[in-house]
């Protein structure tokens, strides 16, 4: 059973972590223009492949496709709670990050609390989970974390990434 304060936590990561808008994401045009999600949407809507380059970013100007990236947004609002990992495929071949090939070389990602794997690139980048967040104490969420990220023997703590929070 899920605890009152857990939920929230739960809650809270979700409306802050689980969708592009939450994160703040917008693009940038190769000139430098800013572009809302909804006015490139629209764009793209209107003119396909005549629409002009474009890349995703976070408010910091980061790249919104780096799984890194998604993790230091993670650890900037959850300061001190947070903690970024990753792993190299060839280090975690038995994960489905790397029997899948869903990020070529290695994945990193965020633990908050030593509890809540924290992975919003996995559903709005990837598109290979729905399910953003794991509860590593609850055992149907342990065994999927288990699944697509492998040991926690296998990942490593990225204390350089750790250094832009």
């Amino acid at each position: 059973m899920v605890q009152a304060e857990d939920q929230k936590t739960l809650e809270y990561i979700e409306e802050h972590f689980g969708t592009d808008e939450a994160l703040g994401v917008f693009f940038r045009g190769e000139r430098g223009e800013r572009y809302s999600l909804e006015e490139s949407e629209s764009m793209f809507a209107r003119l396909g492949d005549k629409c002009p380059d474009m890349y995703s970013v976070f408010p910091d100007e980061t790249s919104a496709i780096t799984c890194t990236n998604y993790a230091v947004q993670v650890a900037r609002k959850l300061k001190g709670r947070t903690r970024i990992f990753g792993f190299a495929n060839t280090d975690n071949p038995a994960s489905r990050v790397a029997r899948e090939e869903i990020h070529p070389g290695g994945h990193d990602f965020a633990v908050v609390d030593d509890r809540y794997l924290v992975d919003p690139w996995i559903r709005l980048v990837a598109c290979a989970s729905q399910q953003m967040c794991f509860d590593l104490q609850d055992s149907k969420d342990a065994a999927l974390a288990l699944d697509i990220y492998g040991s926690r023997a296998c990942w490593r703590h990225m204390v350089e990434a750790e250094a832009n929070v």
